[in-house]
This record gives structure tokens, sequence and C-alpha cells, in this order.
């Protein structure tokens, strides 16, 4: 039961929102349920949340009574928490909450832009190992990224109007059937997982193979 069970709340929430989504005009009464269903869904997630909140409360309480060499970051965690949890639930107008504005907008913010900044590098040693023209294809893509770059210097579009209608060619045209060419792949392969998940063919929501 504990297989059979996922597997036919799944097809059956499944099949029913399908259904409300395709044919919800021949049956009005089923986008309530469905309406309902995805109510739920919602509540489970936040409810996952939560569970996943304390297993990571659980993992660092380990490290902390193993004395694990980096217990100091399960400390730096414990406190971020605790300070979040407690300024966030304060009044709008409070102290507390005006603590909590800092730490979100003067603290966590600009880390999170500044590992997105250093992502740069990562991004620019990457370029240099795919701009090789060790074939045909790297050759087409080390080309194009190059006029790309160029039309969008300034200096190059004060040498030149060609490098500027060449990035715009590329972008307009070149780029945007490559992203819908992904995009259509991606869609495919989610139909495909979807489905395979309704009939019970993938199991890995519960654990399974």
């Amino acid at each position: 039961m504990k297989k059979e069970v996922p597997i036919a709340i799944g097809f059956v929430v499944g099949v029913l929102i399908l259904f409300e989504y395709f044919f919800k005009a021949m049956a009005p009464g089923v986008s309530d349920i469905a309406t309902k269903a995805q109510n739920w869904g919602s509540i489970v997630s936040a409810f996952a949340m939560g569970l996943a909140a304390a297993n990571l409360v659980v993992i660092h309480g380990r490290r902390i009574r193993s004395k694990h060499p980096d217990a100091w970051m399960s400390w730096i965690l414990y406190l971020g928490i605790l300070v979040m949890v407690a300024t966030g639930l304060s009044a709008q107008e409070s102290a507390l909450h005006n603590v909590y504005s800092f730490l979100y907008d003067g603290l966590y913010l600009p880390l999170g832009t500044a590992m997105f900044s250093i992502m740069v590098f990562f991004i620019a040693s990457a370029a240099r190992r795919a701009f090789r023209a060790r074939n045909i294809d790297a050759m087409f893509l080390l080309v194009s990224g190059l006029l790309v770059m160029l039309g969008n210097a300034p200096l190059m579009r004060m040498v030149s109007p060609w490098f500027p209608k060449a990035s715009a060619w590329f972008m307009s045209y070149a780029n945007v059937a490559g992203n819908r060419a992904i995009m259509i792949g991606a869609a495919l392969g989610m139909v495909l997982t979807g489905f395979r998940v309704i009939v019970g063919i993938d199991r890995s929501y519960f654990g399974g193979e």
C-alpha cells in the first residue's frame, strides 16, 4: 500500500487536472474540484517546506554534536533562522521589522548579487573553452558569438553600422529559432514526464525506482 496509494492519488489528480484544462466546458463542476485539488497541492507544498526546514535543523544539529570543523557555520545558520523568524513575524511598523528589512534588503540581497557576479567568471571560463574552432559547429559558434559581442560594443558601432545589424540579426532570428527549439523539446519532455508520473512509471516522487 505504500506504493499503490501515492500512485493512485497521482493518477486521479493528474487525470482530473488534465480533464479540467481541456474539457471544462463539458463539465463545469469539475473546475471547482480541480481548484480544490490545486489548493491542497499548495498546502502540501507548504508542509513540505516546513519538513525541509526541520530536516535542515536536524542535519546541522548532528554536525554540531559531532564537533565538525565547520560547526561554526551551523551556529550561524541557527542564528540567522532565529533572527529572521523573530523579526519577520513582528509588526509592520515596529523596530524589529526595521531590523528584518535591513537584514533582507541590506544583507541578503547584496550577498545574492555578489554570488551572481561571481558567476560571470565561470561563464567567461566556459566561453573560453567553448570558443575554440575545433570543428565547423564550433566555428559557427565562435563567429556568431564574436559578432554579437562586437555589435553590442559602442566602439564597434562607431567603426561600422554593419556590426549592430549583424548582432541584431543573430539575436532576432538565429537566437530565437534556437530558443524555440529548446523550449519545444523541454515542453515535450515535461509532457512525457507528466505522463510517466500519472500512469505510475516514474515513482521518484515517493522515493521509488
